[in-house]
């Protein structure tokens, strides 16, 4: 049996895959929160209907990146327990090929990347513009947000380097689409949603009413028709 040679860099990058992976499940928790009391409160039907679509995408984008932490974990596990390739045995001591192989990391490790560009999708589609309601289509919590993204984009990063290193890729721009989506995404709907303005006082309420020829002379008929 021909075992993959330890290589104690890529442990240490395969163990920063999986907390960048965490990081970013974790940090999903706050924007699906927001997103969930949003639409409790949202009245208008359409409204409603979208930030109900936004709330799935988040959620399914949860739930991929859940697995990918799993597989991203199983194989760093079984590597610190000193399991690589591990065939069964047969009679003479051999290894025995017909059954499976366990902590065979190559397919586990590719499945992981491709969790991780199938989320990222989810992501893209949980903020993608409606005609009606195109403002709707930014980050409730931008900086938990901004945190999953750059996580996203480091452990995608991370794996592609492990995956290319084994020769299971042809180099290290096969991601590098998916690693520029997310760039984009953080770009587009991670800003900063801006504060609400005071409630104007009476004195400038009438100041803006008077500085409008229009509106003044509307208000000053009101005020005739009224008295």
């Amino acid at each position: 049996m021909t075992e993959q040679p330890t290589n104690p860099e890529h442990e240490d990058d395969l163990s920063a895959v999986m907390k960048a992976l965490l990081t970013a499940f974790e940090n999903l928790g706050a924007e699906h929160q927001a997103l969930t009391e949003e639409e409790k409160e949202a009245t208008a039907t359409e409204r409603r209907g979208t930030v109900r679509r936004m709330l799935q995408s988040i959620t399914d984008a949860g739930r991929i990146l859940a697995h990918s932490v799993d597989l991203v974990a199983t194989v760093h596990g079984l590597r610190e327990l000193g399991v690589r390739e591990q065939m069964a045995k047969g009679a003479d001591g051999s290894a025995y090929s017909p059954l499976l192989t366990v902590g065979a990391s190559d397919e586990k490790l590719y499945d992981a990347a491709m969790y991780i560009e199938a989320a990222t999708q989810r992501l893209v589609e949980a903020y993608k513009q409606t005609k009606k309601y195109p403002a709707l289509a930014k980050a409730r919590r931008p900086h938990e947000m901004r945190t999953v993204l750059s996580s996203l984009r480091g452990a995608l990063t991370g794996l592609s380097a492990e995956l290319a290193a084994r020769g299971l890729t042809e180099g290290s721009t096969e991601y590098e689409l998916c690693i520029a989506k997310l760039g984009e995404l953080e770009a587009w709907a991670c800003t900063a949603v801006p504060a609400q303005a005071s409630e104007p006082t009476v004195d400038e309420v009438i100041a803006a009413i008077l500085a409008n020829p229009v509106i003044a002379r509307a208000a000053a008929a009101l005020e005739r028709t009224t008295a």
